[in-house]
């Protein structure tokens, strides 16, 4: 995918007892993202797929292919969004992203987008291409672990709650 590094990325389902034994083991070898409050923040995605929730349906049906494009926030900080698009190929997940203020990003939510066509950044004319959009708000809070040698994390997700707009 054009130079970008893709990554592997397993996620299993765990229990509360399962997660504060991950937790524990964790912090011997890994340290907590330094962004957040003892290691955890919310983030908050805003998902745009079409009418017939096309990315949704790939997702489901196991699609090897695929693209989803997200506005994402960190505890509600406005002054620090990222649009980013996460592509799957084969078993390996890329990710790009970019800065989005808050007066662009609502303009995307008000479906004024016709600036974008002729932004600079390639993800902003790359999500005008797909855009008959559908917003899909997730939230869900997080604690981050980062290897103390390395770039590799481990993200637990302690909630997760889906909001349709």
């Amino acid at each position: 995918m054009n130079g970008l590094k893709g990554r592997s990325e397993l996620k299993h389902p765990i229990t509360k007892a399962d997660c504060y034994l991950l937790r524990n083991n964790l912090q011997n070898f890994m340290k907590l993202d330094p962004h957040g409050h003892d290691g955890k923040y919310l983030i908050r995605s805003v998902y745009f797929d079409n009418f017939d929730n096309k990315i949704l349906r790939q997702k489901t049906e196991g699609f090897y292919h695929r693209d989803k494009f997200r506005a994402r926030l960190y505890d509600y900080d406005s002054d620090f969004i990222n649009l980013e698009k996460k592509s799957k190929r084969d078993n390996l997940t890329y990710k790009q992203k970019c800065r989005l203020s808050a007066e662009e990003y609502e303009r995307i939510r008000l479906g004024d987008i016709e600036w974008m066509s002729g932004d600079s950044r390639d993800l902003l004319r790359d999500l005008y291409i797909q855009m008959t959009l559908r917003t899909k708000i997730i939230s869900f809070p997080i604690i981050l672990y980062f290897y103390k040698s390395s770039r590799k994390k481990q993200k637990i997700n302690l909630d997760r709650r889906q909001n349709k707009i």
